[in-house]
């Protein structure tokens, strides 16, 4: 089934679109490109508002992912939604990209969309409650024009925060391991030059692979057992993390250019406690929104 750009830059072009197309047989479905992708649909609500729906011809206005206006003053206005729920919405996606009018963009960046325009983009959260609106600034060509709108868009809608990840510390959590981290960093630098002439691509490979298992609660046992077997294991993987933030690499050829793990001190500890934070799980993750300005 054929995908393609509508190129809907109006709503006369829209309008057009739903008078000239055949339903399909048997339906009140108007179908906005291949007939046989008959869910993505146009929908007359009234004689000054089409809905493009991604969801056959029962989808509502307040829900659809694109409803275009035709306002009194004889101006546009274009809404565009997003699907709710806290995971990707991927037809949606291809939806909103295909139905962008000229000038605009759909835009997955991060986990997160944004409808893109001249030089700013708005973030478009994944609800239907909050859609991202522009209104033309001038009345569209007429219809001998072949339906198109050149004319500059205002956002009409107020501009969503963007919701931004943060991570931080858990002091509580962390602070019965205290003493048993220090042991443990001053010890992982004891062993670091010991533990860098064995290092190569396979015995690398195997230490990270290791690692994997050793986290959260395991890891923080580790930390409380200093005969703990996976003491050196995990060690070694720490200094494949430092090693790959210093440039290093470990395999023929490139081994003599290495620089000495241990040559930054400051570096080193840095790196350890973040390690210490990721594995022992002490990092707590939560939202917060960045004001658009």
């Amino acid at each position: 089934m054929a995908m393609y750009n509508y190129g809907l830059d109006s709503f006369t072009h829209v309008e057009h679109l739903y008078n000239n197309t055949k339903p399909i047989r048997g339906t009140n479905i108007v179908p906005i490109g291949d007939r046989r992708r008959k869910w993505e649909c146009i929908i007359k609500v009234s004689p000054h508002q089409y809905v493009l729906s991604d969801y056959g011809e029962h989808q509502l206005s307040h829900t659809a992912a694109v409803v275009w206006t035709r306002n009194a003053d004889g101006t546009d206005t274009v809404q565009f939604r997003n699907e709710t729920g806290d995971y990707a919405h991927n037809g949606r996606y291809s939806f909103l990209e295909r139905c962008m009018p000229l000038g605009m963009r759909f835009v997955v960046d991060s986990g997160k969309q944004y409808i893109h325009y001249v030089t700013s983009r708005y973030y478009l959260p994944k609800s239907a409650d909050k859609p991202v609106v522009f209104t033309s600034q001038t009345l569209p060509l007429e219809p001998d024009a072949g339906h198109r709108h050149n004319g500059a868009w205002t956002l009409t809608s107020d501009p969503h925060p963007v919701p931004v990840i943060r991570v931080r510390v858990n002091k509580e959590a962390k602070a019965p391991y205290k003493k048993a981290i220090d042991e443990y960093l001053h010890w992982a630098w004891a062993m670091t030059p010991l533990l860098e002439g064995t290092m190569d691509w396979e015995s690398n490979r195997e230490a990270t692979r290791g690692a994997n298992a050793v986290k959260g609660n395991t890891f923080r046992d580790m930390l409380m057992d200093d005969q703990h077997e996976q003491r050196t294991t995990m060690v070694h993987a720490f200094l494949c993390e430092l090693a790959d933030s210093m440039g290093n690499r470990y395999w023929s050829g490139f081994s003599d250019k290495n620089v000495s793990l241990t040559s930054d001190p400051k570096k080193f500890r840095t790196k350890f406690n973040t390690w210490i934070n990721y594995y022992g799980e002490f990092n707590d993750s939560f939202e917060e929104y960045r004001e658009v300005k």
